[in-house]
């Protein structure tokens, strides 16, 4: 899911109204929202032009995207019936409206740009204090009502306060929400309902947190999207092989030389590479070279002969049990050139032939260390091991004829569901093309799926796959067939 946030921490306000953790609030919320993937729109110690020009942004962009999320950490209080979220330039020790209309953002200008935008899926979260000086006191926001699809979740319950201090270095409900907003596949208000239960318990029941939703589908902030920054064993330069330089040697100039993706250039350029006796290059070297061979296979014939004779063409890269040339062909398949994970797009080329190394005892090392670095996404992701662990999936179809003008009646199995580990895949596999394929069509489409050799997928069927079709999507009358 597409997803743009908004995010706004203010510390440093006029006299004793300064705080001391919302701008660390605000860079904790968009540091996990970049490693979720989401579009940030960032502003610290803003003001009110930075507000409103924040706020011109977010409604401009917005269309573009399926979900948004606003938070704000900072001053915050309610006058003749508003709710304002304080710029570093209010006055927040006498605020009044004329003022405030000038100094802050309204939360009412928040919500009618969510209103323009009701088909989306959006969240509001506001850390603000309950009355001037501090985030601890009594007053309290104006009651509100989320416009449709919208949930918008408040630090405290009203009339309550909201304290700036709690865990390392946060609010005590930003870091509460620290805690929980990376777990993969928590929905949004079961995340909520653990906040508050995080909240409650460590401010010893002072402050409650508060929510409003008229929310109509799901929100999963992580569905296995996640980017961790993994300490790794090599230089940043082969890691993020984006900015790989010509480093004035000749193994640098070949490296250059496969990347080019010019077949011409490739194919002696990868003879040369192979050439070289493994124990003149240092690991950065192997790992980086490892790395463009699976690159290239797509097309240089030289890396394709390769990848065919790779159980033959592999053991001369070890050393003591390490094989930094492995290292690099494993995380090209699960890294980009950014060093980020790369979700739904593995580099599959060749990836059975990785794979049946796996229970090989010479490369065990390597495996560990691909398998330390996907230990986030297991949740999601295969992670390939020397066991075999099948992936059960559970298929429940029907048996339905249908005819058509040209070659008259067929019998097809309508599957209605497809479960891996007891979550319904089947909209996911809607975008394989499965029409008419039989149960090992099926099973080629659940390993580029799951990522997984195609030996461990097992597909447990109520009904022998033949003629396959899907149960048509929702307002769709007629089946996919």
């Amino acid at each position: 899911m597409k997803t743009l946030a908004v995010v706004i921490g203010n510390n440093n306000y006029y006299g004793d109204a300064k705080l001391d953790n919302a701008i660390n609030d605000a860079n904790g919320m968009a540091d996990v929202f970049t490693k979720l993937g989401y579009d940030v729109l960032f502003g610290q110690d803003t003001k009110i032009e930075d507000c409103t020009d924040i706020l011109f942004k977010f409604e401009n962009q917005l269309p573009k995207y399926d979900a948004s999320i606003f938070y704000f950490a900072g001053h915050g209080f309610q006058l003749d019936g508003e709710n304002y979220l304080a710029a570093v330039d209010c006055q927040v020790a006498s605020p009044n409206k004329y003022h405030c209309s000038k100094t802050c953002i309204t939360l009412t200008d928040v919500l009618g740009i969510l209103k323009k935008n009701s088909n989306k899926m959006n969240i509001v979260i506001i850390d603000a204090c309950r009355k001037s000086f501090e985030r601890g006191g009594d007053s309290s926001f104006t009651p509100i009502q989320a416009p449709k699809g919208t949930l918008i979740a408040f630090s405290t319950s009203p009339n309550e306060g909201a304290m700036d201090k709690g865990i390392e270095g946060h609010s005590i409900y930003t870091g509460s929400l620290l805690k929980y907003i990376g777990r993969e596949w928590i929905s949004v208000e079961e995340l909520f309902k653990k906040v508050r239960k995080t909240v409650y318990n460590l401010s010893e029941g002072k402050q409650t947190t508060w929510e409003h939703t008229s929310l109509i589908g799901d929100f999963y902030f992580n569905t296995g999207q996640m980017i961790y920054s993994v300490e790794i064993p090599y230089d940043e330069t082969v890691v993020k092989d984006v900015n790989y330089k010509d480093k004035g040697d000749k193994f640098s100039k070949i490296i250059l030389e496969i990347k080019s993706l010019n077949w011409d250039r490739q194919n002696p350029a990868i003879d040369e590479a192979l050439a070289i006796a493994p124990n003149k290059l240092d690991k950065n070297q192997l790992f980086i070279l490892g790395r463009n061979l699976l690159q290239a296979g797509g097309y240089s014939h030289r890396a394709t002969d390769f990848f065919k004779s790779l159980k033959e063409a592999l053991p001369r890269y070890s050393d003591r049990e390490e094989n930094h040339l492995l290292n690099g062909i494993l995380y090209e398949i699960y890294f980009n050139r950014n060093g980020e994970f790369r979700k739904d797009n593995l580099k599959k080329h060749y990836f059975e032939e990785v794979m049946v190394l796996r229970k090989d005892p010479q490369y065990s090392k390597s495996f560990g260390f691909i398998q330390n670095l996907l230990e986030p996404y297991k949740n999601l992701l295969y992670i390939p091991s020397e066991k075999n662990n099948i992936f059960d999936v559970d298929v429940l179809a029907t048996s339905e004829k249908s005819k058509d003008f040209f070659s008259g009646e067929h019998t097809y199995q309508v599957i209605s569901a497809i479960k891996v580990n007891n979550r319904d895949v089947i909209e996911d596999i809607r975008r394989y093309n499965i029409h008419n394929s039989n149960h090992l069509n099926l099973q080629e489409v659940l390993a580029n799926y799951l990522n997984a050799p195609l030996e461990l997928i097992q597909i447990n069927s109520n009904i022998e796959l033949n003629n396959i079709a899907l149960i048509p999507t929702k307002g769709n009358s007629e089946h996919e067939y």
